[in-house]
């Protein structure tokens, strides 16, 4: 592993258990809790560096507590680098996550994502590497935005069933997909959650996003952030971060918090305001 450095980001304390104030409150402001809680940084202090070309994001204390920590491949929209994305790659590696990201610009197929992630787990098998017996490399998503959101949907159907959740953001309409970036969301093998916003409406509309949830077979949840634009997961991350880290809590780590956010009667990210075209199916 080559140029690896290590530079802290703020740690923020965990939100309390709700008081019996809020639990009198609608299911709608108790949604709003559980998006909260995973919306600021979590308890992990953060080390990046880049190995084998790829940029990591991971916690930098590996492996305290006896954890493994799961596995996040991260693919970049069109022209974009992991620079524009850092407060989400520091977020989620603030939570305990161990972030490989390609740094290519261009990860439509799946491909750039894979040899990413690929590396990372050959970390995990080396007796050199800090990495060596601290990552899970059995719970492993394939996250993505515009291109990159297709690229996560073929990483994890090229994986071999080493991907065990897929997180598309702003997943584009077939209409603007390349016929060498062509991805089938029905024969996804896992998981699977999309993310939008409702300004997104020439690239990635409810409609789109609809029909792709249609056809996951293995467990889907879809939600359009109201306001938010194709781009806005870049910079900050914007108010993706709670529920995007929510779902990798519940689908990697089997918070049952984060679960709440998706399982229930009704599931709380559908009582939540903030969002619309909201729809979970055959999660456990």
């Amino acid at each position: 592993m080559q140029d690896l450095s290590r530079r802290r980001v703020l740690q923020a304390g965990l939100l309390t258990a709700v008081s019996a104030g809020l639990l009198s409150r609608t299911t709608a402001a108790q949604a709003g809790t559980i998006e909260a809680h995973f919306a600021v940084p979590g308890p992990w202090a953060v080390a990046t560096g880049t190995s084998g070309g790829h940029r990591l994001y991971h916690p930098a204390d590996l492996g305290a507590g006896g954890l493994r920590h799961p596995i996040v491949t991260w693919g970049n929209g069109t022209a974009a680098t992991p620079d524009n994305y850092p407060g989400l790659l520091n977020r989620l590696a603030s939570w305990g996550f161990a972030v490989v990201a390609s740094t290519d610009t261009t990860t439509g197929t799946g491909t750039e994502m894979l040899a990413a992630l690929q590396h990372l787990v050959g970390l995990d098998a080396d007796p050199s590497s800090p990495f060596h017996g601290k990552l899970d490399v059995t719970k492993v998503a394939a996250v993505g935005h515009s291109q990159g959101a297709g690229g996560s949907v073929n990483a994890a159907n090229l994986s071999g069933g080493l991907v065990t959740t897929v997180v598309p953001i702003a997943l584009p309409a077939p209409i603007w997909v390349s016929p060498g970036d062509a991805f089938s969301v029905a024969a996804l093998p896992c998981p699977v959650f999309f993310m939008s916003g409702t300004s997104d409406w020439i690239i990635s509309p409810s409609s789109a996003v609809t029909g792709y949830y249609n056809q996951a077979a293995h467990g889907a949840a879809k939600a359009m952030l109201k306001g938010a634009g194709h781009n806005d997961i870049q910079n900050t991350g914007g108010g993706f971060l709670g529920y995007l880290t929510a779902w990798l809590m519940y689908q990697l780590r089997g918070d049952a918090l984060a679960r709440g956010a998706f399982v229930g009667s009704p599931p709380q990210l559908l009582a939540d305001t903030a969002w619309q075209d909201q729809a979970t199916k055959g999660l456990a």
